[in-house]
């Protein structure tokens, strides 16, 4: 049997669950082994399936654990959209971009004090600039806004 070793005891063990199921002769042996073979080749085309679609699933899953830590970046970003009086917000950013400044250098521009001193607050808030004593610097995250939601480089 193409060169292989019979494995006796399986063959001795199928022989008697045939008798069992009153296979008794050879034909009847043949058939029933032949049957149990076409019932595994089937489950072994399923599970192959399985495996196909299990691949597949695991794409799934990685592309939206990736996502869902990129979206973690996005979710950030978008609390500067929120933020109020976006254009007051954008005209003190362009004023600290090039150096730091004295709140009150912002009052001079085309704004109300009162805005100005809102639009700071949030800037604050949102780390986009910081305050030390009386001068505005860049915030952590001021970069991140410039080029993301001023659509500037």
């Amino acid at each position: 049997m193409r060169g292989k070793k019979v494995d006796t005891d399986f063959l001795s063990q199928f022989i008697s669950q045939c008798v069992i199921k009153n296979f008794v002769n050879q034909d009847d042996i043949v058939k029933q082994a032949k049957l149990e073979i076409s019932d595994i080749d089937e489950q072994i085309k399923k599970v192959e399936k399985l495996k196909v679609i299990r691949s597949k699933l695991l794409d799934v899953i990685s592309t939206f654990e990736k996502k869902s830590n990129s979206h973690k970046e996005e979710i950030r970003l978008l609390s500067f959209f929120q933020m109020q009086k976006p254009d007051i917000c954008q005209y003190i950013c362009h004023q600290l971009q090039d150096e730091n400044m004295k709140l009150e250098e912002l009052y001079f521009g085309f704004y109300p004090v009162a805005d100005i001193i809102f639009c700071v607050k949030q800037l604050i808030e949102h780390k986009i600039i910081s305050k030390t004593g009386d001068v505005l610097i860049k915030g952590d995250t001021f970069d991140e806004y410039v080029k993301f939601v001023l659509r500037e480089v």
